[in-house]
């Protein structure tokens, strides 16, 4: 009896191990799905950052001490606005200096004037007495007419004084560019904002020693040229100097756009106007709408990879939005209505031959595709709407999976084993008409 007990026992081990797993290997298959019709698109995508779509760094174009700041960061200002003052007393007195200049150079204008009218009169004296008979004259008379033609003659003093005229009015002329230039800096010594915008940044202080620098103004990717930090002032016994490139940032936060790199591939597909849609890390849950403005035609290129900046336009900026905040784009590249599309996992490339394997033993079909969405691939031959194929990643049990997928229409969107209708060929959903 116990032999016998060791042989059942044997057998039925055997059974478990061998047998029933088969029958189980037999019972599993692959997913199957139902040709559907809808939508599909297809899109890349990348993150970059919120940036104002117009920054300034205004700096004083002379030089001198700044006396005054007269905003504070996160100071809404309007386009002019006074920003800072600088010491004018040294452009002021320049300002004297080139106003008495212009006065000399009025004067001058107005003798040489003179000195040409003496000279015509001459020159007129002198041709009309040559035109008139003259007796013969005595030699006393020859003799004082031999020493008036060793001075000038009329008609060189005239040319002489037109000379001295033109020179006059070149220099007043020069005089009253240079009183402009005077009181051009003496104006500079206010500081004003070139756009209207907020106050981002403050580079300099009240005893710091600025000017003679270049202003920056920019209406595309964001921060060329602007300063960071800012200088610290009212030391004791020291002058600090604001290093930056501008004494103050400014940056239009009504009008913000997303900067976002997209490597050579992507890039290509890419081009002004197509639709974006925006999210935000900040606000997850926010779908954002926005266009593509441009792409910049230079690359950038980090650890060997070569990619493309993009700037897009937000329709409507959230009122929580902030500079430099993480923003995902995904761009439409391509789009199909009311197409034919199955799951790209469904479809086998080779070349440029594109397969399915028919659901219920059905064999293989080459068929036609169109738009390569980011999960769905539009078909535009070889199958019908409501045919059904087998999935080629995954398997589920044909017992206990039903494939139920909720068809969302977007990349990762199904979980492992979860594929829009997908069941054992007994499934009825399609998944929603909108492809990706």
């Amino acid at each position: 009896m116990a032999l016998v007990a060791v042989v059942l026992a044997i057998a039925t081990t055997a059974y478990l191990l061998f047998f029933r797993s088969d029958s189980q290997a037999a019972g599993t298959t692959r997913p199957t799905v139902a040709v559907a019709r809808g939508e599909v698109t297809a899109s890349v995508s990348s993150s970059g950052t919120l940036q104002s779509s117009q920054t300034a760094s205004p700096q004083f174009a002379t030089s001198g001490t700044v006396t005054a700041v007269l905003v504070k960061v996160g100071q809404v200002v309007a386009k002019g606005a006074a920003i800072a003052r600088i010491d004018p007393a040294a452009a002021e007195r320049e300002v004297r200096i080139a106003e008495q200049n212009q006065i000399a150079a009025a004067n001058s204008v107005t003798a040489a004037a003179e000195t040409l009218d003496d000279a015509e009169e001459a020159a007129d004296e002198a041709e009309a007495a040559a035109a008139s008979p003259t007796p013969t004259p005595t030699t006393g008379q020859q003799t004082q007419s031999q020493t008036q033609n060793q001075g000038q003659s009329p008609e060189v003093a005239v040319t002489n004084a037109k000379a001295s005229l033109a020179r006059a009015k070149a220099d007043k002329e020069q005089a009253d560019q240079n009183l402009e230039a005077a009181q051009a800096d003496v104006e500079a010594t206010t500081l004003k904002a070139p756009i209207a915008g907020t106050i981002t940044a403050i580079n300099g202080s009240v005893g710091s020693v600025t000017g003679n620098g270049s202003s920056s103004t920019g209406t595309t990717s964001g921060s060329t040229g602007q300063g960071t930090s800012t200088a610290s002032g009212g030391s004791t016994g020291s002058t600090s100097t604001a290093s930056s490139s501008g004494f103050v940032d400014i940056a239009d936060l009504k009008t913000l756009q997303v900067v976002a790199a997209f490597p050579e591939a992507d890039a290509v597909k890419i081009k002004a106007k197509q639709a974006a849609t925006v999210t935000l890390n900040a606000e997850p849950g926010t779908n954002l709408t926005a266009t593509l403005t441009s792409v910049s035609p230079i690359p950038t290129t980090t650890n060997g990879v070569v990619s493309y900046s993009a700037t897009f336009t937000l329709a409507k900026v959230p009122a929580s939005a902030r500079i430099g905040q993480t923003a995902n784009v995904a761009v439409q590249t391509a789009k199909a209505a009311n197409a034919l599309y199955v799951p790209s996992t469904g479809i086998v490339t080779s070349g440029t031959t594109h397969t399915v394997t028919m659901a219920d033993g059905g064999g293989t079909r080459e068929v036609q595709i169109g738009v390569r969405g980011d999960s769905f691939t539009q078909i535009t031959s070889g199958l019908n709407e409501g045919d059904r194929i087998e999935l080629l990643q995954g398997v589920i049990g044909a017992a206990g999976g039903t494939g139920a997928g909720t068809g969302q229409g977007r990349a990762g969107q199904f979980q492992p084993g979860q594929f829009p209708g997908a069941g054992t060929g007994a499934g009825t959903g399609a998944g929603a008409n909108r492809g990706r």
